[in-house]
Order: structure tokens, then sequence, then C-alpha cells
């Protein structure tokens, strides 16, 4: 019996016909003959049964060649028709790093933008950045004249870069000119705003200083500041204010509220918000905005500050209950939680209830951050507590009892 690599070619071929796509798969792997015989007819089945699977592989793996046969075969069409798993051929071949398939099917990509207004030119310049695929950026770049410069979300993919703190993706956006600086993404912010409002870095400052040295509108979007106070950013809040950001554009209530947030990591920040108010002003409009001064002065560490509201208002008089609500926790607790000692004895010497009010008082928080000294401190102030009054858990209640006990035998250490 002969072996099947000695049957003629043309009875190979008949026999190819009637095989399915897996099983042409197999034959022209036998050897180059079978390759070269087979690999025409294998083109042809999966053109007929599944092109869309086909092209999506040559994407996602870089086969050039595969996909110009597949393109060949099929024409381009393939790239519209059939789109796998709810990705282009084009934007499957981005996120993989392909550019010279990114190339390939860059034509099409430009004619589908130009006849159907879409969105695809920047789904794929989006799925470029997360992997940083700088070759195919670049290329994608060198034809962003082919598309819609009018659309209002254009700084999508500049925003993601953004937010990635990809420096040199920025960069190249910038030297390409791409989009309006002052467009936004899906979520209204600009480019500038999303820097403003990412945490602190070198690579952060860097793409907040190219933006502004390329023209974004400092005065667009009036809470800049206040985003970057947010995020606890000193370095771009001192570069906003270089570049003549006008605070007056400012709701001075919002920059009292971020100024009064409770938990801050940078101080610094405060303090700066700070040069920015009017504090006799603030101080004359009222028991509740005094308050929020108030709460100010301690998470930011300014006694000099504190000092001042406690002498000139009485903000912990009884007949002020508004600002008990408006501070959330009493100021003493306030100080016991961020660990303020220094303001702590500041509210004492001003007549501060030592057993605080509302469901917190300022042992307890004391006592449950560890801080058994500032408990003793409080307590030799007349403060009261009975751990077993505490609505939580038995373990922690005898968490605070154990504490409790503890910080009783301790001598005051004024340097708490």
């Amino acid at each position: 019996m002969p072996a099947l690599s000695g049957l003629p070619s043309e009875l190979l071929l008949a026999i190819l016909l009637h095989l399915d796509y897996p099983g042409l798969n197999v034959f022209t792997q036998v050897c180059r003959h079978f390759h070269a015989l087979s690999n025409r007819v294998l083109y042809r089945t999966i053109a007929k049964n599944s092109p869309g699977k086909a092209i999506a592989w040559a994407a996602e793996k870089g086969k050039e060649i595969s996909a110009r046969k597949l393109l060949q075969m099929c024409g381009s069409e393939i790239l519209d028709e059939f789109v796998f798993e709810k990705r282009e051929p084009i934007v499957i071949a981005a996120s993989n790093g392909h550019t010279r398939l990114v190339e390939l099917f860059l034509p099409h990509c430009i004619r589908h933008e130009i006849e159907k207004e879409g969105d695809l030119f920047k789904r794929v310049l989006a799925e470029a950045i997360p992997k940083e695929h700088v070759e195919v950026i670049k290329l994608l770049l060198k034809h962003k004249a082919h598309t819609n410069s009018q659309d209002r979300h254009a700084a999508i993919p500049l925003c993601r870069a953004v937010e990635m703190g990809y420096v040199s993706i920025v960069r190249l956006f910038l030297e390409h000119n791409y989009c309006n600086l002052d467009t936004y993404d899906m979520h209204g912010m600009t480019p500038l705003a999303l820097a403003a409002a990412a945490k602190a870095s070198s690579t952060n400052l860097e793409i907040a200083k190219l933006l502004v040295e390329a023209g974004a509108d400092l005065h667009k979007d009036h809470g800049l500041l206040l985003r970057a106070a947010k995020s606890d950013n000193l370095p771009v809040m001192k570069l906003l204010l270089a570049n003549n950001f006008d605070w007056q554009r400012l709701e001075w209530f919002d920059v009292l509220s971020e100024f009064s947030r409770p938990i801050r990591e940078n101080h610094e920040v405060g303090a700066l918000l700070l040069s920015g108010m009017n504090v006799d002003r603030v101080l004359s409009y009222g028991n509740v905005r005094r308050c929020f001064l108030l709460r100010g002065a301690i998470t930011n560490h300014l006694d000099d500050l504190l000092e001042k509201i406690l002498k000139e208002w009485p903000v912990l008089d009884e007949d002020h209950k508004p600002s008990r609500r408006a501070i959330r926790f009493c100021p003493l607790s306030l100080a016991v939680c961020n660990g303020r000692t220094s303001a702590v004895k500041l509210l004492l010497q001003h007549g501060a209830d030592p057993s605080g009010d509302l469901d917190c008082p300022p042992v307890q928080f004391a006592l449950e951050k560890g801080k058994n000294a500032m408990a003793r401190m409080l307590f030799d102030k007349g403060a009261t507590f009975d751990p077993e009054t505490c609505h939580e858990s038995s373990e922690y209640c005898q968490l605070l009892k154990l504490r409790w006990l503890e910080c009783r035998e301790w001598p005051i250490n004024e340097d708490v």
C-alpha cells in the first residue's frame, strides 16, 4: 500500500477538499510538501467558516502573513463584519503591541472613522496606552489628522495616559497636538484635572507641568486647586498657584470645607489652603463657620490658629450646640483621634469638657488607639468613662478595660 506522501498532488487536493478545519490544520503540519499543498485550501476553509476568529487570532499573535492572506481572500470587510468579543482586529493588535499589524489595518480604520464618525481610532489608542506600546501610539498619532477633531471626548486617550503616569506617552500626545487640552473624558475631567486629582509623585508633577506649559486652561475648572488638596497633592497645588491660579474664583466655603477635612496626610496642604482664606472674616460669619475653622486647625496641626479661635470666640460653650453637629465629633475627640496632644492641652485649658459629648467620648478614642498617656491626661482633668457601658463586642470592651486599668497607673507625660 503506497504511503500518503506518495500520492499524486491532484489526489491529495481531492482529499483535502473533504477535510474540516481541524483536519486541515493537522495536515499542513505533516511536512513542507503537505503544507505548501494544503495551505491555500486551509485559508479558503477558514475564510468560509470562521474568518472572524482567524483574523482575531492573527491580530493577537502578531501573524502578519496570515492576516494578509485572510485580507486577500475575504477583503477588508472582514475587519468590519467580524468583531471578536466586541473588539475589532486593530484594537486587538494595538493591545498586544503588534505595530506592523496595526499599520496593516490602519487604512481601513481611517476610512471607518471618516465614513461612520465612530470612536474606533480613539479606542485603538486607549488599548495601546496601558501596556505602553509606544511605537503603536507613535504610528497612530501620525495619522491623527484623520480623526474627528470635534469629538467632545477626544481627550480620553490622553486622560488615560495622565492617570497611569506615563510621562513619555503624555509628551507624545502633546508633541502631536492630539486634542484640545480642555476637553473632557467620560467623567467630565480634563487631563489637568486628572493630574491634579492624582497622588503626588515626581512623574505626576512632571505631567502637570507639561500640560500647563502646553496651554491647559487653569481657569476652566474652578476646582483644580481643591482637587489637588483632596489628594494631598501639594506640588501640583504650588504649580497652579505659581501659574496665577485665581483664588477668588473659588467659593470660600468650599475652601473652608476642604481645609477642615478630618484626615489629611500632608499638613502643609492645610496651611496652604489657610493662606487663601481671610481668617478674621470667616470668624465673623458665625459659629458653624468658626467650628469648621476649628476642626481645620486641629487636623492640620495649626496650634497658633487654634489658640486664636479659642481666645476670641466661645465655640466650646454649651449654648453652641450647632458647633457639635458641624464638626461631627466634639473638638476634644477630634484632637484625640488625630493624636494632637498639644491641641488636647489647648482645648482643656480653654474649658473643654474632658469627658466630651455625643456618643464617643475622648477617653474611648484614646484607649482604642492605644494612647494611654493621653487618656491619663484626660482622667486627671476629671474625665469619666466606664468601659462596661460601651455598646460594642465583649472583646472590644475587654480591650478598653485592660487599657483603662493600665493608664490609671501611668504618670502624666507632658511630651506625649
